[in-house]
């Protein structure tokens, strides 16, 4: 298994993989309609070679050998939705459906926030996603608010956490 930074012969599989976990969180009971402006708009090899060179964003990925396991994307100069210090965003913490419960989300995680110090991340997930929930929950984040993720012009509600 190994850690790094992401380079652009990587978009094409963050593409892949971003698409995977992102259904695999939010189509519960299969493939709407509404869900596929979301997926081209956020998830092509296009996008992901952009925000691989653009310098306010960094994105890790743990691979074994050639195979892409998960990815984490920060983003600096947000302010969260609520009350924080945090101008750091975790946008995304992605890990393929077969790799959880391996540690590789908490090894993206470490390496964000080292990577990042002292600066704090924030991040929003989900209400719904329990395992996210008590993932962040394990690893020191606090919920300090929610927002709201607007798909397909209907508001979903996320929870805001911060990490010190």
């Amino acid at each position: 298994m190994r850690l790094r930074r992401a380079c652009a012969d990587d978009a094409r599989r963050l593409a892949a993989l971003a698409r995977w976990v992102w259904l695999d969180s939010y189509a519960l009971s299969g493939v709407e309609e509404r869900f596929l402006t979301c997926l081209d708009e956020s998830f092509t090899r296009e996008v992901f070679e952009r925000l691989i060179a653009d310098p306010a964003q960094l994105l890790w990925i743990v691979e074994d050998g050639a195979t892409l396991q998960g990815f984490a994307q920060s983003r600096r100069g947000v302010q969260a939705p609520v009350a924080t210090a945090a101008a750091i965003e975790l946008e995304r913490l992605y890990v393929a459906p077969p790799c959880t419960g391996r540690g590789l989300g908490a090894l993206l995680l470490q390496a964000a926030r080292e990577t990042l110090a002292p600066e704090p991340l924030w991040l929003s997930v989900w209400e719904g996603n329990a395992g996210a929930l008590r993932f962040y929950a394990r690893e020191g984040g606090q919920t300090v608010g929610e927002s709201d993720f607007i798909l397909d012009g209907q508001p979903i509600r996320n929870l805001v956490i911060a990490f010190p």
